[in-house]
Formats: C-alpha cells, structure tokens, sequence
C-alpha cells in the first residue's frame, strides 16, 4: 500500500491551525470569553441558576453573576428580575435558585428576625454570615458599597425647609406642615425592617393624606415633582440621586442599618465547588459606593441594558475577556 506523505512545510501550519480550531471550540463554549477570573476558576461542566431582584442594582449584579459564571466555563440559569426580596430568598432557600446578592441589614433584621442594631458594616457581615449559616446559605465577599434604606427629597426643598436629618422630617410632621409627605413602596411598609419601626423610632404618625404607595421606581421622580410627595424612600446608592438633584436625611437615631451587599449561596453549592467563593473575592471589593451609584445611573437614568452594563464593567475591570 503506498501512503502519501505531506510534505514537512505543511506540518507547521497544519498543526498550529489544529491547535488554534481546538482553542476556539474552547472558547466558543463559553458564552462570556474568559478573564482574570476563569484563570483562577474552571466551572466546566456545572450548571448554576442565579437569581435577583427587581430593581436597577440587583438587575446589574445579577448579570455580573451570570457573565463570571459563563467566562469559568459554567451553564448560568437566568432567574433575575424576581418581584419581592422574600420572594428570591424563598428561591434560594428551596433550592430553585443556587444563589443571588442579598443586604446584610435586610439578612439581619428580615431573615434572621434580630432586633438589634449593629452599625458598624463588618461586625454586622460576620453576624450576619455566622447566624445564616445555620439556614445553609453562605455569604461570599461583601462589597464596600452600603446601599441603605434612606429618605430623599429635593436639595433645594430641604434648604429651604431646614430639614437635614428625620428628627427634623419628624418635626415637620408634628408642626402639621403640608410638606411633610411620604412615598414609599409597598414591600417597605411590610418590612421588619421597614416604614413601621422607622415610625416608631422617631415618634412618627402619618395620616393618609401624608402616606403614599408608589412602585419603587416611581417614587424618585415623585419627589423631584413633588406630586404626591415631597420626601421618600431611597436607597443611598441610587443612581437617580444625583441627576435629579436629591438629598438624603441623616438618619440621626441610627435606625438603618448598614446594606452592604453579598453573594449568598446555598452551602451545598459551595460544598460542590468551594473554589467559587473566588467569584466573591475577586468582583466585591471593585464595587465602591461611586462605582456602584455610577452604574446604577448608566441603567435608571441612561436607559442601558443591565447586562450590557455589567458586562463592560466586568471587561474594563479584567474579569472577563
């Protein structure tokens, strides 16, 4: 039998075009290219489903969480955007999500049933990390950022008012002013850690004339009208705040508690593949409370799509290709 030879100039090339067609079939299996991260991290063959919340934030996580997981190799099961903090730690907690970005004070107060107030961020990260545990969920890396429940109102109305801290919304309200209105969405009038021990604190009572419901996002630019309310809820990190020209009131009876933000994950995931808490360490500490408003306000304000925000940052920061 006669075989043909190739001749020796062809096997070089032949070869590195072998190697560089297998390299891409790699990479093509990845739906996000791979970064800092997947050289650390090789998730290959796991399927994760990831869940979120409604809002602008945990929009932006969520999608970080998902383009991390596929840059390791990873399957992400999309299940962002769920109405209602109870509703996606319900998910986790059952096992039809394996993890989502949860708020240390909501984990505290919420979840965990405390009552007491711990106002600095990190002792309040390992209570909260020691007492969960207990539930199997894992907290990964907390960020720096402190997205905290907050009362807003329009910079130059508060001048004007001399209203600086809720003590003084509170005054406002006992003088019988007409300003003294609030907003706040449905979940927060409901929350152990919301409207009603917020009341209590600084001896509040609204009639309902003064009380407003409004869809979360509706309430930011309800306060810049001031139709139909002049101050409510926000959170610190928002993005709207600083184009719509808010404040927020010092919370001078220190009734929040710090919203530092982490990666909860069912502990058997992490039990399965420890090495994820990686994912934790090397995306967290980036999150800056102006990093954080800056993103949030490319999507509320700028109108950009969550993912596509997410996964430029993610790209300028190196964790993905």
């Amino acid at each position: 039998m006669i075989r043909a030879r190739l001749p020796v100039w062809w096997v070089v090339p032949l070869v590195a075009a072998l190697v560089a067609a297998l390299s891409a079939c790699g990479d093509a299996e990845r739906l996000t290219p791979p970064g800092s991260l997947a050289r650390e991290l090789d998730l290959t063959g796991t399927t994760l489903t990831v869940g979120g919340k409604e809002f602008a934030e945990q929009l932006i996580l969520c999608k970080m969480t998902i383009a991390l997981l596929q840059s390791t190799g990873a399957t992400a099961v999309d299940r962002c955007d769920t109405k209602g903090s109870a509703n996606v730690r319900a998910a986790l907690t059952s096992g039809q999500i394996d993890m989502y970005w949860e708020y240390t004070g909501t984990a505290w107060r919420t979840y965990l049933s405390q009552e007491s107030t711990l106002a600095d961020p990190t002792v309040l990260y390992d209570a909260v990390k020691a007492a969960d545990a207990g539930n199997q969920v894992t907290w990964l890396t907390p960020t720096p950022f402190n997205n905290t429940y907050a009362i807003g109102v329009r910079t130059d109305i508060a001048q004007r008012l001399r209203v600086r801290t809720i003590s003084d919304f509170a005054a406002l309200v006992r003088r019988g002013a007409p300003q003294a209105t609030l907003c706040v969405d449905q979940e927060f009038t409901g929350r152990e850690d919301g409207l009603q021990g917020l009341l209590a604190t600084y001896d509040i009572t609204l009639g309902a004339q003064a009380l407003h419901t409004r869809q979360l996002d509706a309430i930011y630019d309800a306060i810049a009208t001031t139709n139909p309310c002049v101050f409510g809820e926000v959170f610190a990190t928002d993005g709207r705040i600083n184009p719509l020209r808010l404040s927020t009131l010092v919370d001078d009876r220190g009734y929040f508690l710090p919203y530092n933000a982490a990666l909860t994950v069912r502990s058997d995931v992490v039990a399965r593949a420890p090495r994820l808490a990686l994912l934790g360490r090397m995306v967290a500490p980036t999150l800056t409370e102006p990093v954080m408003r800056q993103l949030n306000e490319r999507v509320s304000v700028g109108g950009r799509d969550p993912d596509e925000v997410a996964r430029s940052f993610l790209r300028e920061q190196g964790l993905i290709g």
